[in-house]
């Protein structure tokens, strides 16, 4: 590693690592301000809130992070603009390719870093963090838990069901199955139904097929459009049930796409937030990337407030196309791949353009 790699990276991760912490501790202290008013109630143990707000912690360091790598560009670019510096390795042939080469390459590792980290461990704690707050925190009784990529519900000591699809309300679950037990933990009836409605205050199944399992081994089939069902429980009972992306990994979410496939429903949904989750760590590289040309345009304008500002202001952008992409393509009009890789491709196309036209 030359000279002047190792001091690139230096100045550049000095700067990263203050301005990271700061943006992280900030959204983090507004995080626990909002959050630590509706938790202050319930009487449980501070053992259970410290691990909900450290298990959530990631989550929100990840969040910061694209805006944290665009700001320290900003700054270390701007600083060694404002100091002369850009100019003084110009002068010793070194073009500002080269000089940003260290920076870009480093902002590549810490997207593929990013990468894992989001496809695997920053989801499994967010969704602890969850699991700790709905059952240690306020102590409620899970009404069912996703084993096998399937919604399990007891809905007494005898029922069991589960969902291939649980809706956004809550009040309709498709692909549903449920089986009655008898004293001896056999199966006396199986029930599938396309779907179970929740209507006027009782719930009902649609579309189905009823097995009743005789003694001596005969098997009793009923079908029926429309079977009111009892389940004690109302749809807000369900709704830590839903399935929730943010909450499953890589693997977990193309299982649970495939399985979806494979049952006949609609995964586009799913797959447009397996891109979207796959894409956002890239945003990572991008803003370094895009933060260049912006840095060395006028040294003179390249202060912390600047910075801070146009940060916002790509930050705000991106969200913006990022967030309607994604509804394009949960309305079928956009391709789930593009809906969730099109925010990333405007500003590479952007960032590419913009850092091949600085002057060398």
């Amino acid at each position: 590693m030359s000279m002047m790699t190792r001091y690139m990276v230096k100045e550049f991760l000095r700067i990263f690592f203050v301005t990271a912490t700061a943006l992280a501790f900030v959204v983090f202290s507004i995080d626990f301000l909002e959050k630590i008013k509706s938790l202050y109630q319930y009487d449980t143990e501070l053992k259970w809130l410290v691990k909900y707000f450290l298990f959530r912690f990631p989550r929100i360091f990840m969040e910061m992070l694209p805006l944290s790598l665009l700001m320290s560009t900003l700054l270390t670019f701007g600083g060694m603009a404002k100091n002369n510096e850009i100019t003084a390795f110009k002068s010793a042939g070194v073009s500002v390719f080269r000089l940003t080469t260290p920076l870009l390459l480093l902002a590549a590792f810490i997207s593929l870093f990013s990468y894992f980290l989001v496809g695997g461990v920053v989801p499994t704690l967010y969704k602890e963090s969850k699991r700790i707050q709905y059952i240690q925190i306020q102590g409620k009784q899970p009404a069912g838990s996703f084993v096998q990529n399937k919604t399990w519900m007891h809905l007494d000591s005898s029922r069991l069901m589960y969902a291939q699809v649980v809706s956004a309300d809550k009040a309709l679950m498709e692909g549903v199955v449920l089986y009655t037990l008898g004293d001896d933990y056999l199966v006396r009836e199986e029930v599938e139904a396309a779907a179970l409605i929740y209507e006027d205050g009782n719930w009902v199944l649609v579309n189905g097929l009823k097995r009743i399992f005789l003694p001596g081994g005969a098997v009793e089939f009923k079908a029926f459009e429309r079977e009111p069902i009892a389940i004690d429980r109302k749809p807000r009972d369900f709704q830590q049930l839903r399935i929730k992306t943010n909450e499953m990994t890589y693997k977990a979410l193309s299982e649970y796409i495939a399985q979806l496939k494979a049952a006949g429903f609609d995964p586009t949904r799913y797959a447009v937030d397996l891109h979207a989750k796959q894409a956002l760590p890239f945003v990572n590289f991008i803003m370094v990337l895009l933060g260049v040309p912006f840095a060395l345009k006028d040294s003179r304008s390249s202060g912390i407030a600047w910075g801070i500002a146009f940060s916002l202001g790509v930050a705000l952008f991106y969200w913006l196309v990022y967030s309607m992409t994604l509804s394009l393509g949960r309305l079928h009009i956009l391709p789930p791949w593009l809906a969730g890789w099109s925010a990333n491709i405007l500003l590479l196309m952007v960032g590419s353009y913009l850092f091949l036209r600085v002057r060398q």
